[in-house]
């Protein structure tokens, strides 16, 4: 009973009626989770093209490449996009920590949340479309595999942890320096993570009575409606252990405070899931820099903690002129890369401020893991109870 437009020009051609119906299904599976509707109406107000988007809290602005809307990945992609803005009206706009709202506009406004405010939003868009019917459970598990691998295969991982990359947005978001691949995360990514995690802590420990759907309520309960303002740091941890009634400090005070390394078989499965966390080799060789073009010339952009470029001395704002004597090019030096081979010696001539120099690099084998997720092969009772009620099965 309550309306819900999406004002638009000109998407051109593509099936309205599916678009309209899979949408209306993904904001019933999305509101059900809190249970209550806080607004009279509701708009998706479209801009076209573009990317991003920017939640409130009774409408979102979007962009949209409407050519997308054809292909059955791009709509996919447009799902989540559409759901994670539209989750954010609750986590966010009335859920939310008390450093985001009501803002200051004369002062910084530092938080250490944010794996929390848009971690699990990205966390719950997929939740959203599976309990929607609109992805499958193999996407979902996908979902999660790449929010994981996202952070937990470069180097920042080890250096900042989620809280660390909350506070730090405010200095380094859009000021971001030479080094900042190689010592930061997206908490976007591993905060999405955090709260699959959390939630199968809780289904585990209440024998799946009770999950991350009854901490967002709660939340929503005692903070926006009755308190009428956000919750602190302390004060979110306290609802999530009391909805859990057992004490959660592995998540809060390493997992999303430290970089300690997470115990992901461990929390997988709760829900009878398993996660491949073994390192593998690539086939190509591993050299460690990023490049971009400037004026024609091969400059790095960024060199990779702990690899062979590193370890050779190489450095942002080098020009790379040539490998073993082959003069390369933005468009050329990956092909010249690919003939060579693992533990193969190079010599790379570069020219750093007015120095040219010759480098000697040992070419390397990358190694990452996949964290591939699928269901346990003989789960018990209460592991395939929690993962069908968590998939909305």
């Amino acid at each position: 009973g309550i309306p819900h437009i999406f004002a638009v020009d000109n998407l051109g051609t593509f099936d309205r009626e599916k678009f309209v119906a899979d949408h209306k299904r993904m904001v019933e599976a999305a509101v059900t989770i809190i249970g209550e509707i806080p607004y009279r109406r509701y708009a998706f107000l479209v801009i076209c093209p573009g990317g991003g988007g920017l939640e409130h809290a009774n409408s979102t602005a979007l962009t949209l490449n409407a050519s997308g809307l054809n292909d059955p990945a791009g709509y996919k992609r447009w799902l989540r996009f559409v759901a994670h803005e539209f989750f954010h009206l609750y986590n966010v706009k009335r859920i939310r920590p008390v450093a985001l709202g009501p803002f200051d506009y004369d002062r910084e406004n530092y938080t250490r949340m944010l794996w929390v405010s848009e971690g699990f939003t990205l966390y719950y868009e997929d939740l959203i479309l599976r309990r929607a019917g609109l992805i499958t459970r193999e996407d979902v598990f996908e979902a999660a595999r790449s929010n994981i691998a996202n952070y937990e295969n470069i180097p920042g991982h080890r250096f900042q942890s989620a809280a660390e990359a909350s506070f730090d947005t405010w200095l380094h978001s859009f000021g971001r320096g030479d080094n900042a691949a190689n010592t930061t995360i997206s908490y976007y990514d591993k905060g999405a993570a955090l709260g699959m995690l959390l939630d199968f802590k809780i289904r585990a420990e209440t024998q799946n009575r009770r999950s991350l759907d009854d901490v967002m309520r709660a939340l929503y309960q005692e903070y926006y409606k009755d308190k009428k303002r956000g919750f602190t740091d302390a004060e979110f941890r306290a609802v999530c252990e009391r909805i859990a009634g057992y004490q959660l400090a592995e998540i809060f005070d390493a997992y999303a405070s430290t970089t300690m390394d997470i115990d992901y078989p461990k929390y997988l499965a709760y829900a009878g899931l398993e996660v491949d966390i073994q390192p593998k080799e690539g086939v190509n060789p591993y050299f460690g820099v990023t490049t971009r073009e400037r004026d024609g010339k091969l400059i790095v952009s960024n060199v990779e903690w702990d690899s062979p470029a590193m370890h050779a001395g190489l450095s942002v704002e080098d020009e790379i002129i040539a490998l073993d004597g082959v003069r390369v090019y933005v468009r050329t030096m990956d092909g010249v890369l690919r003939e060579k081979k693992p533990a193969e010696k190079i010599r790379v001539l570069i020219s750093r401020g007015d120095a040219v120099r010759e480098v000697e690099v040992v070419l390397g084998k990358r190694q990452d893991r996949s964290f591939s997720i699928k269901p346990v092969a003989n789960p018990t009772p209460l592991q395939t109870e929690i993962l069908k009620s968590w998939l909305g099965e």
